[in-house]
């Protein structure tokens, strides 16, 4: 097996390029695959073989892997996120489940209703965006090299799963947009009674706090393999 020279590199990044995939993780594995099978081909046979290569890994085919790659990602997001979600309501964590429950009700029945907002909105929203924003500085870290290489031409190289994972870590923001701003907006929250708002208000308290949980918990899990 030998070394490819910087010309060589350069070539198989040029190739690679013409795919315009955006998708970091893939832009790797292909890359990766080029380089093991290019590195155990004679020099003289290096033209030939990339041909084969970009023979096989086509513009369209990659586009195929990539549309697919997506989709998976968003299946495993789900998957992980829903077997994390339903481990709060079994032993032993069903006591924190129960306790958290506890004390949003008891939030919402001594404090006012500015301290409701404070405790029960205002700071798990801001434990999402700061969240957020350490995974796009952490994803732009992981995928430094891969961009340096690939970006280079226009396209925008970003990680595939940080993308879909980040949509579902800010999910609540526009749930809470939704259901709570919106009806204020055109004045229908003034027909809904006080005791039906603090319900709506420990509930969604509720699936915040445990959305926010279980998206560090996934993230704990897909940080080892993936560019999150």
């Amino acid at each position: 097996m030998r070394k490819l020279t910087d010309k060589e590199l350069q070539a198989i990044q040029d190739s690679i390029r013409k795919k315009e995939i955006h998708a970091a993780e893939l832009l790797a594995e292909i890359y990766d695959h080029y380089i093991t099978h290019l590195e155990s081909q004679a020099e003289e046979e290096f033209k030939a073989e990339l041909e084969k290569l970009d023979d096989k890994w086509t513009y369209a085919y990659c586009h195929k892997i990539q549309h697919e790659l997506n989709k998976n990602i968003n299946k495993t997001i789900r998957k992980t996120q829903w077997s994390l979600i339903k481990s709060y309501f079994s032993w032993p964590r069903m006591v924190f489940t129960l306790l958290l429950v506890a004390i949003l009700n008891l939030i919402v029945n001594t404090l006012s209703w500015h301290a409701q907002v404070v405790i029960l909105f205002i700071l798990p929203i801001i434990y999402i965006v700061a969240f957020s924003i350490i995974l796009i500085v952490r994803t732009r870290k992981k995928t430094k090299e891969i961009r340096m290489l690939f970006g280079k031409s226009g396209i925008w190289v970003r990680s595939a799963f940080s993308d879909q994972f980040l949509s579902y870590v800010a999910f609540p923001l526009h749930f809470y947009n939704l259901f709570l701003n919106l009806p204020r907006v055109f004045g229908l929250d003034q027909y809904v009674p006080d005791y039906l708002v603090n319900y709506l208000s420990v509930t969604f308290c509720f699936m915040l706090v445990i959305h926010s949980l279980s998206s560090y918990e996934a993230w704990k899990i897909k940080s080892k393999t993936a560019f999150v």
